[in-house]
């Protein structure tokens, strides 16, 4: 298979751009298939979608004494083989088989680029840094702070994103500044720095292509904490406060009642404390593990990703933004309503 014509032929593929579709093609994994051998089995969890190429199958399910047989060529075989998670049907090859297989995440993000990309170009210039450029857009999609929001989201997003050109040596925020935009680093790099109270500038850290930031002064109404510089000519995203609440605070972080908080910790879930560790040592709830916000991002590799938290602080403000901070990297978290004044109340 030399071309990628094949894949015309197939569900959602054939609604794909060439770009697009090249780029996916790519990325396929084909196999030969002995007749009599499992293709998939009811019950998997993979996130694979497959494709019948060559061949017949036959689908069964555990739940019924029907099957159904599916030959390559067919239009039936255009689309994908026992979809879905857990897969409902077991799927053996009736004869010697040819399938393909893509991940599924990686065509559901083929397809939103496809959808909006287009129509990202004609809103911004042509020349602009961001028309057209769908490398870094299917980079950002499959970043862990994006592929968590929901489908229509991920596309409004893409299409409030502004491309800022910062020349070497220019600030994009600076310490002490009422916080407006949350920014994304589409290329270069940037220089986190931090005045303390003596005076004295200490870097803090560096920023590479793909690094997001601004969002603590938008979710905490505090004034930017450190000033951020351009090493070199970069560009970065932005996307205003308003847009930053409704598109991806509001989806991103689930608050929780004092009783819906101790019914996830019945079930399991851990209860975080983002106090200061003065704060924790004063009093806190019992069998909570202290994780100060400030420390959250250096400390993030000692919690357990497949873990879901509950997340607790003074007032509400600062479990916002570890949680915040929590989603993007696929934690599964929530946030008790108010913090500990909500058990005052209670």
């Amino acid at each position: 298979m030399q071309t990628i014509d094949f894949l015309k032929n197939f569900t959602p593929l054939h609604t794909l751009t060439e770009e697009h579709l090249a780029r996916l093609g790519k990325r396929i994994v084909v196999e030969d298939i002995l007749k009599d051998a499992a293709i998939c089995r009811e019950g998997d969890t993979d996130n694979d979608a497959i494709y019948l190429l060559a061949g017949g199958v036959e689908m069964r399910s555990r739940t019924s004494s029907m099957s159904r047989i599916l030959q390559a060529g067919t239009p039936d075989a255009g689309f994908p083989l026992s979809p879905g998670r857990p897969r409902p049907y077991t799927v053996t090859a009736t004869t010697a088989a040819r399938i393909f297989r893509i991940d599924n995440a990686m065509l559901e993000r083929a397809v939103l680029l496809d959808e909006v990309s287009t129509t990202i170009t004609h809103i911004h210039d042509a020349g602009s840094a961001f028309a057209g450029d769908n490398v870094w857009l299917e980079e950002m999609l499959a970043s862990s702070a994006f592929s968590n929001l929901a489908r229509e989201r991920v596309a409004m997003l893409l299409l409030k994103l502004e491309p800022i050109i910062v020349k070497a040596g220019e600030a994009v925020i600076r310490q002490g500044e009422t916080g407006d935009y949350y920014y994304i680093l589409k290329d270069g790099e940037l220089t986190v720095a931090r005045k303390d109270s003596q005076g004295k500038v200490k870097l803090v850290s560096k920023l590479k292509r793909g690094d997001v930031f601004g969002e603590e002064a938008l979710l905490t109404g505090d004034p930017r904490n450190a000033s951020i510089v351009a090493m070199r000519d970069s560009i970065v995203m932005r996307l205003t406060s308003a847009d930053f609440e409704a598109l991806l605070k509001k989806p991103l972080i689930t608050h929780v009642t004092v009783e819906e908080a101790q019914e996830r910790m019945r079930q399991g879930a851990g209860l975080l404390d983002v106090r200061s560790a003065a704060e924790f040592k004063q009093g806190s709830i019992k069998g909570s593990v202290n994780v100060p916000i400030d420390e959250l991002r250096t400390r993030l590799t000692q919690l357990d990703p497949g873990h879901p938290y509950v997340i607790y602080c003074r007032n509400g403000v600062q479990s916002e933004v570890a949680a915040f901070l929590m989603r993007q990297r696929e934690f599964e978290v929530v946030v008790l309503r108010n913090g500990l004044e909500s058990l005052r109340r209670s």
